[in-house]
C-alpha cells in the first residue's frame, strides 16, 4: 500500500488545550513528557509531573491577581517556557509568545499592541525587561522564569489549600488562547488571535494525517506556531518524549545526545543535512561509493527488501542513528532535497500552513506523499482556489475549525483576509486531480505583465537557484514589463561564478517561456536581510 491513500491514523479528539493536558496526563502518567539537558545533566518531566506544575503555576499566577491577561513569554526553547504557556492559557489567561529574536524596540511594540500586562522572561531576555520597564508603563508584573520553582512551590500550597478557587478554571473551547504575531515578509506583522479550540483541532487533524512513532527533538523557535503545534502539543498528544534543543547551535551535538526518531523542519535544516552528509562523504573519497551503494538499495527497495537502515547505518548515525522522519513546512523544499534523504532511510514530509489557520494545512502522509507537492488537506479544514486563471493557479482559500478567530484590534484587516467565512492567505497554488496542493507563489509578489501574462517570482527564484547551483540566494521582481533578478552568489565555493553569470543565465532563458525570460541581474555583496523566521524580506528586492 506504499504511497497510495489509506486511513487516517487513530487519534483522541479534544477540543482545548486544557483537554489536552488532562487526556495526556491521565493515558501517559509517568512516561518522560519532556526529557533536556541542564548543567551538564539530563532532566525528564513526566506527563503527570507536567500536569501538576501547570496547575501549580496557574494557581500562583491566580493568587498574583493576573486574570484573563495577555501574558507575554519570551526565552529560548525550554521546559519552563512550555509550562507557562500551558499555565497561562488553561487559567483563562491569553498567552502573547514573542520573538526572541526581534529588536527591543519592535518587542515593546508587539507588548503595547497585544496589552501586555504581564512579561514572562528568560534571564537572558533581562535586558530586554529592563528595556520595558523604563519605557512602557503597561506591563503590571515581570516574572523571570529562574524563579519558576518557587512560584510551582507558592502555587502547589494555594492548591492544597483551596484548589477549587484557585485553579478549578472552566475553558471555553472557542475562547482566545493566544496572540501570534506574524514575522512578515512584505509588511508590518499583525496579531493572529487563535482560539484554544482551533490549536486543538489543528493538533488532532496534524496527527491524523502523520504517523508518529518513537521521540521527537525540539528544535524550532516555540513562539513559532508550526513548532508549538506540531513539535508540542501533537507530540503531546501522541505521547512521543520531547527532547528540548536549547540552541540551534548544539542540534548536531543533540542529535548525538538524544537520538530522535522525529523532527520538524524548516527547508533550510533538511538542506544542510542532506549537503553534509555528501561534503562528509567528498572529503573520506566516499562519494562514488555512496553513489553505488544507493543504486544497490534502490534496486533492493524496488523488489520489495528495504536495507537503507543498515547500508547507510554510518550515515544515519551522524544525525544520531534513529532519524527516520522529518516533517517541513514553512518554505517550499526541493524535491531532490526529498528523494535525497529518502535515499538514505529519512522520509521527508513537506507541508503547508500559515499562522492563521493554527498552522497546519496540509502536509504530505508518511505512506502517500508527491514530492513538490505540500500534501494533502487536514480533515480540519476545506481549501478552495479562488479565481483559478487557465492552468488552475488561484488564491488559496481555508474554511474550518483551524481558522482564527481575527487580528487583535484590527477589524479592518479581519474584514479584509476573510469572504464570509473563508481566509484568503494570500499564498498561490493549485490542487492536482488526486488532491495534493502545490503553491507557487504570494498573491502580493505577483508580476502581471502588460500582455496579461503572469509570472510567479517565487517560482522562477526556486527554478534559477536549481539551474544555476552557485547561486545562494535570488529574488526575482519587475519594473515595468522587464524581470529582473537579483543573486547573492556563493562566491567562497565557486570563486569564479560571477564571471560565468551572465552567460548561465542566458543558458536559463532558453529552457524558459519567452515572457518569463530574466532581462536584468543584480548581483549582491551579502545575504539578503531576513525575518527571524529566515524568509527574505522582499520590500530590500
Amino acid at each position: 500500500m506504499k504511497n497510495k491513500p489509506y486511513p487516517l491514523y487513530k487519534t483522541e479528539q479534544i477540543n482545548s488545550l486544557k483537554e489536552l493536558i488532562n487526556y495526556t496526563s491521565e493515558a501517559y502518567g509517568d512516561e518522560p513528557a519532556f526529557i533536556f539537558e541542564r548543567k551538564g545533566k539530563i532532566s525528564q518531566i513526566t506527563y503527570k509531573q507536567f500536569k501538576n506544575d501547570i496547575e501549580a503555576f496557574a494557581a500562583a499566577l491566580f493568587d498574583m491577581g493576573i486574570k484573563k491577561e495577555k501574558v507575554g513569554v519570551i526565552g529560548e526553547n525550554s521546559y519552563e517556557w512550555i509550562l507557562a504557556f500551558f499555565a497561562v492559557v488553561n487559567n483563562g489567561n491569553i498567552a502573547v509568545p514573542i520573538d526572541r529574536e526581534l529588536p527591543k524596540e519592535d518587542i515593546m511594540n508587539i507588548v503595547l499592541d497585544s496589552d501586555t500586562a504581564v512579561f514572562v522572561y528568560a534571564n537572558t531576555y533581562t535586558d530586554v525587561a529592563d528595556f520595558l520597564k523604563e519605557n512602557s508603563d503597561t506591563v503590571k508584573h515581570y516574572i523571570d522564569i529562574d524563579y519558576f520553582p518557587e512560584i510551582i512551590k507558592s502555587g502547589n500550597n494555594l492548591i492544597q489549600k483551596d484548589r477549587e478557587n484557585v485553579y478549578e478554571y472552566v475553558i471555553e473551547n472557542k475562547a482566545l488562547a493566544a496572540i501570534l504575531y506574524t514575522s512578515g515578509t512584505t509588511g508590518r506583522s499583525k496579531g493572529v488571535m487563535l482560539s484554544h479550540y482551533a490549536i486543538a483541532r489543528d493538533t488532532v487533524a496534524a496527527c491524523q494525517h502523520v504517523g508518529i512513532f518513537g521521540s521527537n527533538m525540539l528544535v524550532l523557535p516555540l513562539h513559532h506556531s508550526f513548532s508549538f503545534t506540531a513539535a508540542v502539543a501533537a507530540m503531546l498528544l501522541k505521547g512521543s518524549p520531547i527532547y528540548i534543543n536549547k540552541s540551534l547551535k548544539n542540534v548536531l551535538s543533540d542529535l548525538g545526545t538524544f537520538k530522535p526518531h522525529n523532527m520538524f523542519l524548516v527547508p533550510l535544516f533538511v538542506e544542510t543535512f542532506y549537503k553534509k552528509i555528501w561534503e562528509g562523504a567528498k572529503k573520506q573519497g566516499k562519494d562514488d561509493l555512496l553513489k553505488k551503494l544507493i543504486a544497490v538499495s534502490n534496486v533492493f527497495q524496488k523488489a520489495g527488501i528495504d536495507l537503507r537502515r543498515v547500508i547507510f547505518k554510518s550515515v544515519l548515525k551522524s544525525f544520531g542513528g534513529n532519524l527516520n522522519l522529518i516533517v517541513s513546512g514553512g518554505a517550499p523544499i526541493d524535491a531532490k532535497y526529498v528523494q535525497g534523504l529518502r535515499d538514505f532511510g529519512i522520509n521527508v514530509l513537506n507541508g503547508y500552513g500559515i499562522t492563521e489557520c493554527s498552522p497546519v494545512v496540509s502536509v504530505n502522509r508518511n505512506q502517500h506523499y508527491r514530492d513538490g507537492s505540500v500534501g494533502r488537506v487536514l480533515p480540519a479544514c476545506e481549501v478552495k482556489i479562488a479565481n483559478p486563471n487557465e492552468i488552475g493557479h488561484g488564491e488559496i482559500c481555508v474554511q474550518g475549525e483551524i481558522t482564527m478567530l481575527g487580528y487583535y484590534k484590527n477589524k479592518q484587516a479581519t474584514k479584509e483576509t476573510f469572504d464570509g467565512e473563508w481566509f484568503k492567505t494570500g499564498d498561490i497554488g493549485y490542487i492536482d486531480d488526486d488532491g495534493f496542493l502545490y503553491i507557487t507563489g504570494r498573491k502580493k509578489n505577483l508580476i502581471v505583465l502588460s500582455n496579461g501574462k503572469n509570472v510567479y517570482p517565487e517560482e522562477l527564484e526556486f527554478e534559477l537557484t536549481n539551474h544555476i547551483p552557485y547561486i545562494k540566494e535570488a529574488v526575482v521582481f519587475s519594473e515595468g514589463d522587464k524581470i529582473i533578478a537579483e543573486v547573492f552568489l556563493d562566491v567562497e565555493s565557486d570563486p569564479g561564478c560571477a564571471a560565468m553569470f551572465d552567460d548561465d543565465v542566458a543558458k536559463f532563458n532558453k529552457t524558459q517561456a519567452i515572457f518569463k525570460n530574466i532581462n536584468k541581474t543584480i548581483i549582491r555583496d551579502s545575504e539578503f536581510p531576513k525575518t527571524t523566521t529566515k524568509k527574505i524580506k522582499r520590500q530590500y528586492s
